[in-house]
């Protein structure tokens, strides 16, 4: 972050040190996000006065110690752990206040610290619990104990403070299916240790020094969408803090105010017009000072990163989605005359074989029998005409395919290079259920026919071509040197290359 430009000021404390006002007023900051989760746990007021020495905790208090402690145990191991906080010293009967998944934590590491018995209770049934199925599921196995229907009503201590019980009310549900406490039916649970795990809240304090964000129930109000404050525009807050209940969502709060955050700040002050749309700045660094074009058969690629003749390459959109994301060149999905229409089957991936005299060299496994475009050559002419209008420095190439007739192989690369093909790749690889047309391997395994192929389409080019070679043959040397062949040594403007792989 830091060699991004933030800057991070250490020591200061929100409520002490300064406000979120006094970061807009004082410091000059044109937004504002908080983001700082709910510290503070919730409890009840019979717990007032009540800490570690008694008995009690919060999760907020006693995950954090065995955390610390955890971490001792495993430095220990190296020597190095002895001025390290130890974990809480727990023992007998442990009751955990709560049903989420901090509740379940609390379970799990109170076993951990001593505990003989762990005991969860919560105010509703079970299938009102928060906690993820996961979380319960673990807590079974460690042989948690579970006490649905309660609510806390009193804490039973001895002569000396220490908690040896805990007095519960019964929990019953009204006519609006609500729960509620049944003061006259209470039960009394004994207990060496009480762990509050009702859930984490923001202390008025705290909500004070984030005035102007509001707050109900403990959390900030916000727009969702923006993640933005409604009671003053330049503030925003995300996370725990507005009730995002897991990671993943407490991560896109932040993604999202920052863009939001992105907009406030390019249109402030700016009067509504269609004109002022905000952009995302576009990063700069020395590395895109770098030259990595690469010049090819007198085409100049931008980068030598591009999209192979393959699934990636299926249809205009995609292609220009990749152009956006920066790559150099594409080669369009290879594509015929009408006359050789296809229709590709699903699922594409089969068991068969490519043996026989024209299919390959006695080749048996499963296939991926996806076969070339069933657009049209008219759909990828307009294609290659919209994208290298939209993108005139990056280089397209239309692959294409026919049959062993000269006629076909002119008119369709006369086709697509008047289209505005950079250059064409001439398809004498596909392996799979072009063979069978006399198409792709069918022609990519005669050397006359690649001769022939190559000739015919020397003839009409007049940008550069590439004849893509077939795997499914012995010796694809004999193959090249027939494609070369018709090639003169001051003329040449085209060339072999293997198969493109999509990455």
């Amino acid at each position: 972050m830091e060699d991004l430009g933030v800057k991070v000021h250490y020591g200061k404390r929100l409520g002490h040190d300064f406000t979120v006002q006094s970061l807009k007023a004082d410091g000059g900051y044109a937004a504002v996000f908080c983001g700082v989760g709910l510290p503070d746990a919730k409890s009840s007021p019979i717990f007032d006065g009540l800490d570690a020495s008694h008995g009690f905790y919060t999760s907020k208090s006693f995950l954090p110690h065995v955390s610390e402690g955890s971490k001792k145990a495993v430095a220990n191991q190296c020597g190095c752990g002895s001025s390290m906080p130890t974990l809480p010293k727990l023992f007998g009967k442990v009751l955990v206040l709560g049903a989420g998944d901090t509740a379940f934590d609390c379970a799990g590491s109170a076993f951990r610290c001593g505990a003989a018995r762990v005991i969860v209770t919560f105010r509703r049934s079970f299938p009102d619990m928060r906690a993820v199925d996961e979380e319960f599921f673990m807590a079974r196995e460690e042989d948690t104990e579970f006490l649905p229907y309660g609510q806390p009503k009193e804490v039973v201590r001895n002569a000396h403070g220490r908690i040896t019980g805990l007095v519960l009310s019964k929990m019953e549900k009204n006519e609006r299916g609500d729960y509620e406490p049944d003061h006259g039916q209470t039960f009394t649970v004994k207990c060496d240790f009480i762990i509050s795990a009702f859930g984490s809240t923001t202390s008025t304090a705290l909500q004070q020094a984030m005035a102007p964000l509001q707050f109900s129930h403990g959390l900030a109000k916000i727009v969702p969408s923006t993640q933005q404050s409604d009671a003053a525009p330049w503030l925003f807050a995300g996370g725990d803090l507005v009730g995002s209940a897991i990671t993943v969502e407490a991560a896109n709060d932040g993604k999202t105010a920052s863009w939001a955050m992105h907009k406030y700040l390019q249109l402030q002050g700016k009067a509504p017009d269609p004109g002022n749309v905000p952009r995302l700045p576009m990063f700069h660094t020395a590395i895109d000072d770098v030259d990595i074009s690469v010049e090819f058969c007198g085409l100049k690629f931008p980068n030598p990163f591009g999209i192979a003749s393959a699934t990636g390459a299926t249809s205009s959109a995609m292609i220009g989605r990749a152009f956006e994301a920066g790559w150099g060149f594409a080669v369009t999905k290879t594509f015929c005359l009408d006359k050789d229409y296809v229709t590709n089957v699903s699922p594409r991936i089969i068991r068969g074989s490519t043996s026989g005299f024209k299919q390959g060299p006695h080749q048996s496994s499963f296939l991926n029998i996806e076969l070339i475009s069933e657009k049209s050559a008219a759909y990828w002419c307009s294609t290659i005409r919209q994208l290298k209008k939209d993108y005139p420095d990056k280089v397209l190439i239309a692959s294409i395919m026919c049959g062993y007739v000269e006629a076909d192989w002119k008119e369709l690369a006369t086709l697509a290079q008047d289209a505005g093909a950079d250059g064409l790749e001439l398809n004498l690889s596909c392996p799979h259920g072009m063979g069978e047309k006399g198409m792709g391997l069918a022609c990519g395994q005669d050397e006359t026919m690649v001769r022939n192929i190559t000739s015919w389409v020397k003839a009409v080019a007049k940008v550069p071509f590439f004849a893509k070679m077939t795997p499914n043959i012995t010796d694809v040397t004999t193959i090249a040197r027939a494609a070369v062949a018709p090639s003169s040594a001051t003329t040449r403007r085209w060339t072999t290359l293997p198969k493109l792989w999509p990455l």
